[in-house]
């Protein structure tokens, strides 16, 4: 199995088809770390970066800084949170996690020892990237750095474990909203205001429906480990019922907020998305079906696989309409026809859902 298949499967399903163990040590531990996520974060610095190059700044080495910042503290995360729902007894053979994608403990992958050296190596190089940033720029930056490694603390279970209170969709949308995209605008802008959150707000929306979606497919094994998660608490219907409200919310609002943060009406190009949004939203607030349609590739992941492709529709929308707000002459141009033809290739790639998932 070469390396670029295992990261290449891991990118787009999460899941690896053949042994990750007779890998290098960097490829397995990357192909490990559900690198099919990592889009939710960048499509969030992206966002930051373009509002602040619409309000007149930008620097190419600081924002590519702050997104491979942003992208290693991700995968750490992943990697902590792997570690610590093995320690609790969450993670184990045949438990959900173990059944979508490679566990880089369960299965041999990484040791323990391992996963914390890499955590804390990534952890202590975005420490340095944020006091740096805060001495040029300003302190607020390593205060946004360590809410969100709190937020994600207490979303790994310490000191207190947030999952288990039905908080972990509002931690998430709380570190892809407020933290990262606003405090990418902030290292480049140098400014935060309430002003980022007309497109933060609905970004952060998109993500907490990522976590709802997993919360919804595994929600009877946490039910049976006794993990309070959201859905838990208010019952797979409510839970389907706000999966598929945020589905819309996420889209007009965030069309809404771009409006008011350009003043132009090319924020309604995210319209193009809603079709295909409206017919999966009409899914999420479904009963998932007890097989897999044929070719589905991340089976068990359902109401999870439909979230993460709301935020994508959302994520990459929204960045081209932000985009084509601040260009102008021929690059205006080109970035419109490549808008269409994204448009004429998700109509193509939706074609696949319309036809198995009625």
């Amino acid at each position: 199995m070469s390396a670029s298949k295992a990261l290449a499967e891991s990118f787009m399903y999460c899941r690896v088809s053949e042994d990750l163990r007779k890998l290098p040590s960097p490829i397995r531990v990357l192909a490990a770390s559900r690198l099919c996520v990592l889009p939710m974060t960048a499509y969030a610095v992206a966002l930051g970066g373009i509002m602040a190059w619409i309000d007149g700044s930008f620097s190419w080495p600081l924002f590519i800084a702050i997104l491979i910042g942003f992208l290693l503290a991700h995968l750490a995360d992943n990697l902590l949170n792997d570690m610590t729902d093995v320690k609790k007894g969450i993670d184990e053979p045949g438990y959900f996690r173990s059944l979508y994608g490679p566990h880089p403990i369960i299965d041999g992958i990484v040791s323990v020892n391992e996963v914390k050296f890499l955590v804390g190596a990534i952890l202590i190089a975005d420490l340095f990237l944020a006091l740096y940033l805060g001495f040029s720029i300003g302190w607020l930056i390593p205060l946004l750095a360590f809410l969100g490694a709190l937020v994600m603390s207490l979303y790994g279970g310490f000191p207190i474990d947030a999952k288990k209170l039905g908080l972990g969709e509002l931690l998430v949308a709380i570190v892809w909203g407020p933290v990262i995209v606003g405090g990418t605008y902030l290292a480049i802008a140098g400014s935060y205001g309430l002003r980022q959150a007309y497109v933060y707000l609905p970004y952060a929306a998109a993500v907490s429906l990522v976590l709802i979606g997993k919360h919804l497919d595994k929600f009877d094994h946490d039910l049976n480990k006794g993990l309070k998660t959201l859905p838990i608490r208010l019952g797979k219907r409510r839970s389907r019922f706000l999966a598929s409200s945020l589905a819309i919310l996420s889209l007009v609002t965030m069309t809404i907020g771009i409006y008011f943060y350009t003043g132009s009406f090319w924020s309604l190009l995210l319209i193009l998305a809603l079709p295909y949004i409206f017919f999966i939203s009409k899914i999420l607030v479904k009963e998932k079906p007890k097989d897999p349609p044929k070719d589905w590739p991340v089976w068990p992941l359902w109401y999870a696989a439909w979230g993460f492709a709301v935020l994508d529709l959302v994520g990459r929308y929204a960045v081209l309409s932000l985009i084509i707000t601040g260009v102008s002459g021929l690059a205006f141009y080109i970035l419109l026809v490549f808008i269409v033809l994204m448009w004429i290739g998700d109509l193509r790639r939706f074609r696949f859902i319309f036809s198995c998932c009625q």
